[in-house]
């Protein structure tokens, strides 16, 4: 028992975090293309698409984006500040934008992707 008190650090919840929230933002960009093959799946996807993009073109926090930093400041690591998609961008050398053009930018990729997917995966399952 005391080995699995140890297993669920701040650290392991706060990078568990990091990846469910890095898995949704995929989820949400790419995951139309398995309506291919199951075009029930929209009753998830559609909803994370209308999320995910709908919060950046708002300029909402994700609130996945404190709770990890809140476990990550309780490893004792440092927090970020920004959102979740800039941190993580900016951290493998990929953006140099503001937040709110990086914000908008992937927001409207988000629903214009998939808004053309669906019309062309909709239009074929006719």
């Amino acid at each position: 028992m005391e080995k699995m008190q140890t297993m669920f650090t701040p650290g392991f919840w706060a990078d568990s975090i990091k990846w469910f929230h890095g898995l949704f933002v995929l989820f949400a960009m790419f995951g139309g293309i398995l309506l291919v093959w199951f075009p029930a799946l929209i009753l998830l996807h559609a909803p994370a698409v209308i999320w995910a993009g709908g919060i950046n073109l708002v300029g909402w926090t994700c609130p996945l984006t404190p709770l990890e930093n809140r476990f990550r400041q309780a490893a004792g690591e440092a927090g970020y500040r920004g959102g979740f998609i800039q941190h993580y961008l900016e951290k493998a050398g990929l953006s140099g934008m503001d937040r709110r053009t990086l914000e908008t930018r992937v927001g409207w990729t988000i629903l214009g992707w998939n808004g053309v997917l669906y019309i062309v995966i909709f239009s074929a399952l006719r």
